[in-house]
Formats: C-alpha cells, structure tokens, sequence
C-alpha cells in the first residue's frame, strides 16, 4: 500500500501477472471507503481486504473507470463481499457482461456524481482507450481519477476493437482544459503536471501521425510494415504492440480523408 501525501487517498499497487502489457494497475481508495477500480480477478480477496482496513468503516462504493480486466476483474468479489454499490459507464456496463455477470453496476453518465464516503466525485466521460472509459473528478481538491486517460511515463493504449483515436485526443483535449492540480491514474505515479502531460501525449500522438503518413507515401501500406518502420530495432512485441495502434491512427487518417484503404494496404488519397 502506498499513502499519498494525500490526505484520505491511498492506493494499492498490484503486479501484473506474467505476460500482461502493464506490469502493475492501481487500485486507489479515496475519502471514507471510495473505490476506484478493482484489480485483476486473482487479487480479488487481497483487495478486499486491503479496502476494509484501509477504510475502516467498510467500502462505500465502487466507481469502475472501465471494462479491462486488470480494472474490472475484482469487483465482484468486492460488491459480493461488502455490499457495496458500483457505478459505470452505460457502455461499460455492456461490455462488463461477459466477465462479470454476476456484476450489476449502476449506469452512471458524464457529468452526474456520487457521493459516497464523505466525498462527491463528478464522472467524466474520457473515451478512446474504451468506448465509455470514465474519470472521476473531486472538484474540491483537484484531483482527478483518471483510470487510463493519462499515463507516464508509458502512453495509453488506443487500438482495436474498441479504441478510437479521435475520441482518446479530444480526451485528452478535455483534461488539458480541467487543467486538475494531479492525477491519480490506473497505472504509473500521479501525474503532477496533468495539463502539460496531456499536452505532450497530444503532440506525441500528432508526431507519430506525421511518421505513418510519410510512411505510406514511401509504400510502406500496412500497419505490420509501417510498424516494422518506425519501431525497427525495438523488438517484435513492441513492433506487433505499435502495428496494431497504427491501425487507430490509420481509421483517423482515413476518416479525414487523407489516406483510403485498399483491401489490407493503405495509399495516401489522391
């Protein structure tokens, strides 16, 4: 457990099991037994029972950014076991159904809030990373729960089936403006200067636009060869991990209409 200069926010560090893109996910309490997020599956009971001393009073809800397991995964060993309420996204709720079905969350949309534990977080809808991907702001002190929006120092993942680059910018877009004092997010440290870290994935993700449409004017016309392009020398994993984020960065290009798709290649639009 690490106690953050904080007062009333903590945060429980679960390693990764072998194999996982993450090494780690964060699991945060904050106020009187708030919630954010619940781990992977196989650290069900561990979560529990850090929730219940660390709050003391027993969890008071259960506030789910998004769907991915190492986010979701616990949370039904957590409401089953206390009681508590959990609240999602609409469409997170839908995509919930298939690893946790026993899990009935209360549908909750952007801008409504929850008052729990002696707090009041406001849900911000950031998606991109996932369709209906959440954030939770505590207007009081500035701080903003941010799941996956905004990570360091690693970026956030945005790729098929369900990412969308357009969506995850504007998101991006939206916690620049809120400008939080810091971020808590679902992996990595606090984010201490939020609007100047979203500002520069914003122009990392411009750049990486630039390299894949030069990329394609020099006949470089699917996602593996322009992967195997810009990411040459930095390992398979990395090269498949980039190939398919390239495939977002594509959908957007096309979208705008400066590249078309032609079978599984990609020109630049005449």
């Amino acid at each position: 457990m690490t106690e953050t200069p904080e007062k009333g926010v903590y945060i429980l560090r679960l390693e990764s099991p072998p194999g996982s893109f993450m090494n780690h996910v964060n699991v945060i309490l904050a106020g009187e037994g708030v919630l954010i997020d619940a781990g992977y599956p196989e650290e069900g009971e561990r979560t529990l029972a850090w929730a219940n001393k660390t709050a003391g009073g027993g969890l008071a809800a259960l506030l789910l950014t998004h769907h991915h397991h190492d986010h979701l995964g616990g949370a039904e060993t957590l409401v089953r076991e206390t009681g508590a309420a959990s609240y999602a996204h609409p469409k997170e709720i839908e995509l919930m159904k298939e690893t946790a079905p026993e899990l009935a969350p209360l549908p909750i949309g952007d801008g409504e809030k929850v008052q729990a534990g002696g707090i009041e977080l406001e849900a911000l809808l950031t998606p991109g990373h996932s369709p209906g991907h959440l954030a939770f702001w505590w207007a009081e002190r500035e701080i903003l729960f941010g799941g996956d929006v905004v990570l360091m120092p690693t970026s956030t993942w945005v790729g098929p089936p369900l990412g969308n680059l357009v969506d995850y910018l504007a998101s991006l877009e939206r916690v620049r403006d809120l400008a939080p004092r810091v971020i808590y997010p679902g992996h990595g440290p606090p984010v201490e200067d939020p609007a100047g870290r979203a500002e520069v994935l914003l122009r990392h993700r411009a750049r990486r636009e630039v390299q894949i449409v030069q990329s394609v004017s020099e006949g470089y016309d699917t996602p593996q060869r322009i992967a195997e392009r810009i990411y040459a020398g930095l390992g398979e994993r990395t090269i498949s991990i980039g190939a398919k984020m390239i495939i977002s960065h594509l959908e957007k290009l096309a979208g705008e209409g400066a590249v078309r798709r032609e079978g599984e290649s990609y020109v630049l639009a005449k």
